[in-house]
């Protein structure tokens, strides 16, 4: 399928990378299909796009890769309404926030949204953004991460509990696959 992006121009995106988000997003609720892609600068970084609005991409991240210690407990329903049975079915993603630096010349602050990860069925690529019940973790954790550079860093308390989805890999995206420019 070809989608057209503000961005990137028009992309080529297999049907079978087509995330669907049955109720949207908080705040572009109307938008439902997505997909992602790959970020040029950072291997830790990807782009969840929208494939009906061409100026809608939200900037994301593998949170694990980026807080040691972030163990989110994704409500019981949310996972049952995707289908994931297991963490290792489940690919978590947070929200990044780009802000341009206080300074010229100054780096871009970047900020994690770890209070609403977004959680992806990888078998039936289904989607949904979770609140979670914790007050343990809120939406703007600094990240300091420069392109090409892999740190991570304490988001704070978080030994996590039996029903969190787990430590879950997102090098590649496997099992959704991620869509290059």
């Amino acid at each position: 399928m070809q989608v057209d992006t503000i961005r990137f121009g028009t992309l080529s995106v297999d049907d079978d990378k087509i995330i669907l988000f049955p109720k949207g997003l908080p705040g572009f609720e109307d938008e439902r299909r997505f997909f992602l892609m790959d970020h040029a600068g950072s291997s830790k970084i990807k782009w969840l796009h929208s494939v009906d609005n061409p100026g809608l991409a939200l900037v994301v991240a593998d949170p694990f890769g980026l807080f040691e210690d972030y163990r989110p407990d994704v409500p019981d329903e949310i996972a049952r309404d995707l289908g994931i049975a297991d963490p290792d079915g489940a690919l978590v993603l947070t929200v990044l926030t780009v802000r341009a630096g206080q300074q010229e010349g100054e780096p871009p602050m970047i900020s994690a949204n770890l209070l609403a990860p977004i959680v992806i069925s990888k078998e039936r690529r289904r989607g949904a953004q979770a609140v979670l019940r914790s007050g343990e973790y809120g939406v703007r954790h600094q990240v300091h991460l420069r392109l090409g550079e892999d740190v991570r860093h304490t988001a704070g308390g978080g030994a996590g509990s039996a029903g969190s989805m787990g430590s879950i890999d997102c090098a590649g995206c496997e099992g959704i696959g991620a869509a290059t420019a």
